[in-house]
């Protein structure tokens, strides 16, 4: 006789199987979702690969203003390529124009008569060009920054002045100037427009074509992004003084200790960047181009205390500035300093290869040291150069380079336990910061690392995917089995 089978209440939910409609449609829901997302990216990636020359001019032109006035009385040279002819044109065509420079703090090497005197030259170079003396007026200062000098042009404007004025700057730095214009000028700032001056080795249609170009829109972004931070520029720390240093390198090593470091963690992080050494007895200094204020003399201090026999330096090339024979090459500046300081000739050797950054320094040094493979070398830099530095002369020289002595110059203006507090300063650290990541992934471990999280990544993404499946299926067949 049959078992008798149970009553099924017929009330009681069950829950739909997998073949069911509306399990169906979630399942077709979820791959058109998939679908659509890897379409999107496609499409994406696409649109970056047709239109990236767009797309990289409209990152450009977003650093540009230009509000030149149309009858502008007089101009204010700031800055930028050309701003001499730029100014020569502007008085072609009102010859009642009037030119403004504002005086700026002199520099160690102006001082010494080295490197020309900025408002000589902007005498000299107006003069040249057929402009009057009485059409040529300094604001006199002096400025330590374009904040004190816009307060200067502020003065000028202030004593009834209803001029139009047209301030001349590098292209990229002008929507910055704009922003120092109206908070320093206030309600006098419609009476500065700001005229762009392009740089004649790249501009706003082509500037990630090259090197320099790439490096100059990161950091006008960057200082872009610090002038809303800073106006005012804090006292500079004690000047240092070459012939003291000298000294001290002659007492080695009863040197004086490093004074105590603040405990501030902006603080940690410029001193983070400076890994500089105690300087010791070495065959050769290899002077990093850059801060001819203060780097050629810390090697030429080395040389004098006996510490090395000569100093190795990289040639960089030239400038606008310098093409127009407005200011020497960096390897003349540097071939004076060393002459000023006592140092026999012969001293200074200039290498042959021309650089382009710090890497380039680095391989511009095997002309000499790939045929002294024991020779003892000194990189001198500034303090929070001195990482990047090793990180270029390991990729060069691989281990061998850190034998190498890097030595810390100090930096005019600012110092690791202050840099926070200027303009210049916070531009300097930050854009090192952005330097050492662009040098770790370009020629260090950065980019296995980054392949390495990105497999990492892949692999993750592919282990839940297949744990949120083998889910669903547990699920499906207890509805099944149900």
């Amino acid at each position: 006789m049959p078992r008798p089978q149970p009553a099924v209440d017929a009330t009681a939910s069950t829950p739909p199987a997998t073949n069911s409609p509306a399990s169906a449609a979630v399942i077709s829901t979820r791959r058109r979702w998939r679908r659509l997302r890897r379409v999107c990216a496609v499409v994406c990636l696409l649109l970056l690969a047709v239109f990236h020359v767009p797309i990289l001019q409209g990152i450009g032109s977003l650093l540009i203003v230009n509000g030149t006035p149309a009858s502008p009385g007089a101009v204010v040279l700031m800055s930028g390529d050309g701003q001499y002819t730029a100014a020569a044109r502007a008085f072609q065509s009102n010859p009642e124009l009037v030119i403004l420079k504002p005086e700026f703090t002199k520099t160690r090497l102006e001082e010494l008569g080295i490197w020309p005197d900025r408002v000589a030259e902007f005498h000299r170079e107006l003069t040249r060009r057929g402009i009057p003396d009485e059409q040529q007026v300094v604001l006199r200062g002096p400025a330590r920054n374009e904040w004190e000098a816009m307060e200067l042009l502020n003065e000028w404007l202030a004593r009834d002045n209803p001029a139009q004025i047209a301030a001349l700057c590098d292209e990229f730095q002008t929507r910055r100037l704009q922003w120092v214009v109206s908070s320093v000028l206030q309600s006098r700032a419609s009476q500065v427009g700001i005229q762009p001056l392009a740089d004649r080795r790249y501009d706003s249609t082509n500037w990630w074509k090259s090197r320099a170009g790439i490096r100059t829109v990161i950091l006008a972004g960057i200082s872009l992004a610090t002038s809303a931070f800073h106006r005012t520029q804090p006292l500079p720390p004690p000047r240092w003084n070459p012939d003291d240093y000298e000294q001290q390198l002659r007492a080695l090593p009863k040197v004086e200790p490093p004074a105590e470091r603040s405990g501030r963690w902006l603080a940690a992080l410029a001193h983070w960047l400076d890994i500089g050494q105690t300087p010791e007895r070495v065959d050769h200094v290899v002077l990093l181009p850059g801060d001819e204020n203060v780097r050629p003399f810390v090697a030429a201090a080395l040389v004098k205390a006996g510490l090395a026999r000569d100093i190795l330096l990289p040639q960089n090339y030239p400038s606008p500035a310098i093409e127009d024979g407005i200011v020497p090459p960096n390897h003349e500046v540097t071939a004076m300093v060393v002459e000023r300081r006592g140092l026999p000739p012969g001293t200074l050797r200039i290498l042959d290869m021309k650089s382009d950054g710090t890497i380039h320094d680095a391989q511009a040094t095997r002309e000499v040291l790939d045929h002294e493979p024991e020779a003892r070398v000194a990189i001198v830099t500034s303090f929070y150069h001195t990482r990047r530095a090793r990180m270029s002369f390991r990729a060069v020289y691989g281990a061998r380079a850190d034998s190498f002595v890097y030595v810390s110059a100090p930096v005019t203006d600012i110092t690791a336990d202050n840099w926070w507090d200027s303009d210049a300063g916070t531009q300097m650290i930050v854009t090192e910061f952005v330097k050492c990541g662009i040098y770790w992934v370009g020629y260090g471990p950065g980019k296995y690392w980054l392949v390495g999280l990105g497999l990492g990544g892949v692999v993750l993404w592919r282990w839940r995917r297949h744990r949120r499946r083998a889910r669903r299926r547990a699920v499906d067949r207890a509805l099944i089995a149900a």
